[in-house]
Formats: C-alpha cells, structure tokens, sequence
C-alpha cells in the first residue's frame, strides 16, 4: 500500500509557512481584480444605454458597451487565476514531492489519449485542452495523469454552440502482469443483445464477458479480445477500487481499457485538484480534497498491479 501523507503532516511543515506568507498575495489580487470589474462597470454601462436608441446606432452602442465589460471582467479574473495557480502549484508539487513524484499545472496529450479516442473512451471533439499533470513512479507502477478538456462545435450558423463533451481525468499506467489481448471495462449500460453482445473498436472484435463476481457484474461491463485474460486481469477487488475512484473524484461514466501492457482510466469529475484559492479559511480544506483524491488514485494502482491471491 502507497502511504499519502495527510495534510496535517504538510501543512506543519515548509509549505503551511509559505501559504501564510501568501495573505498579501490574495488581497492584491482580489483588490486589482475588483478595480478592473468596477472599471468595466463604469465605462461600458453608459454603452449600454444605447439600447434606448433605435436602429444601428442602438445596437453598436449596446454591443461596444458589452465588450468592454467582458474585456474589463476576463482581464480581473486572469489576475485572480494567476494566483490561484501559483499556490496550487506550489500545494500540489509539495504533496507530489513527499511521494518521490512529480507535478505540472501545464500538461500536453501523449498516445494515451490518441488511443482512449481510438477505443471510445472519450467522445469527438474540435478544441481540447489540458493541465494539471502528475507522473512518476508510484509503488513501483509508472503511471501519468491529467485534466482534460473535450469541447465539441455543433450546428452551424447561427445555431452553431460549444458543448463540452468531456471534463475529467485521463490517467495510464504500466500494468504489472503480462497479457496480449485487449480488455474494455465501462459502466453498465442499457444495451440490446438480441444478437450477441460484442463492440468493435479499432478494428478489435470485443465480446462481452460474463465476470465471476455479481457485485462487478451489476456495476460494470467488461468486453475483451480474449474472455480467460480479461478475467484473469479484472480482479474482483477491482470492482470496489474503481468505484471508490468515482466517489473521491465525484466521478462519471469510468472507463478503463487495457492494451498492450498499459491500462488506460477515464473518467468525468469536475475540479479535480484544485487546492489553491484566495481564501486561506480554505487552504486545509481543499488540500485535504486533493489528498483523498489522490490516495484514491493511488489505492486503485496499487490493487490493479496486485496479483490475484490463490
């Protein structure tokens, strides 16, 4: 089992002194940040009184009015983000350095992601960004995770919008038994099998495996190239791991893949990691959030690279 250290530990230490030297810090950036809203405010409200007036004129008033504000609005949350980032960046490389691990706020796609695209563990997308990077070596697994961003354009014209189709976490690992064929877990699902229950995804005939354990049964579903390696990976321990993962990152819609000696975890959660804020009544609190999460994340490692007792 990885020992997390709990944020009592880190806060007693280097890292609860350089939050209190940050109080300075989160005022400026509030009171810079309130100035550039305000600002906003006063300038592009009388814009705004062109609505009053008919026609073009009206309407080109009204609409430099409201760019203004939008410009004056973005430009105070900037300056309050960039401090939000620095002490989460410090917070969470602390907590990554006492587990011999490193952490980014910046992060960039790797073939993990191509591949969880390639067997539908994350939807079609036209923008992606991510962040929020952890990678290293944990229990003797290497592993790397990261936030990641799916939007979607749909519709065209003046019914074009953004919807985003995925937010959550992308995390691969080295698994540490061998296996040759491909295995697909994801959340039970209604589905039709009049016909048999099989998916093909990149070019994989997948046939749903029926699993040993009813309580991983009732919860997921399993499809895999070969039935006898799928259930000789998916321990039923599994199970369990994986839906504890879900609770501590207030998860959806898990899927996990296993290919060629990686296994590949998605899942959809909202903020993830976010331990730093401008209020410092909430440093212990959502450090000891990300703590969890993470020793969730780590806990699941540790039980997939375990092997089967018996």
């Amino acid at each position: 089992m990885i020992t997390v250290p709990d944020v009592d530990t880190l806060m007693a230490g280097d890292l609860g002194t350089w939050l209190a030297g940050q109080d300075q810090a989160r005022k400026d950036a509030k009171s810079r940040a309130a100035k550039w809203w305000i600002a906003g405010a006063v300038i592009g409200l009388p814009f705004l009184l062109g609505l009053a007036i008919e026609g073009f004129l009206g309407q080109l008033f009204a609409l430099v009015g409201m760019g203004i504000m939008a410009i004056c609005a973005g430009k105070g949350a900037m300056i309050r983000q960039a401090v939000v980032t620095s002490l989460k960046t410090q917070m969470n490389t602390t907590l990554a350095r006492t587990l011999g691990i490193s952490y980014s706020a910046a992060a960039s796609f790797g073939e993990e992601f191509e591949l969880a695209c390639r067997f539908d563990l994350l939807s079609s997308y036209t923008r992606r960004t991510c962040q929020d990077l952890w990678q290293g070596d944990l229990g003797g697994t290497r592993f790397n995770l990261y936030e990641a961003t799916l939007i979607e354009r749909r519709g065209s014209g003046k019914n074009a919008r953004d919807v985003t189709v995925f937010s959550g976490v992308i995390l691969k690992m080295h698994f540490a038994r061998d296996f040759h064929g491909v295995t697909l877990i994801e959340r039970q699902r209604m589905r039709l099998a009049l016909f048999g229950d099989s998916q093909t995804k990149d070019g994989i005939r997948l046939e749903r495996v029926k699993m040993v354990d009813p309580r991983f049964e009732k919860a997921f579903d399993v499809y895999g190239s070969d039935a006898v390696e799928a259930r000789y990976l998916v321990h039923p321990a599994y199970c369990e791991r994986l839906i504890a993962l879900e609770d501590k990152f207030e998860g959806k819609k898990l899927k996990a893949l296993f290919h060629k000696g990686d296994v590949i975890v998605t899942m959809e959660s909202d903020d993830l990691f976010e331990s730093g804020s401008l209020d410092p009544r909430r440093d212990r609190e959502l450090l000891a959030r990300t703590i969890e999460q993470f020793r969730a994340m780590a806990d699941m490692i540790t039980s997939l690279n375990e092997r089967p007792r018996g």
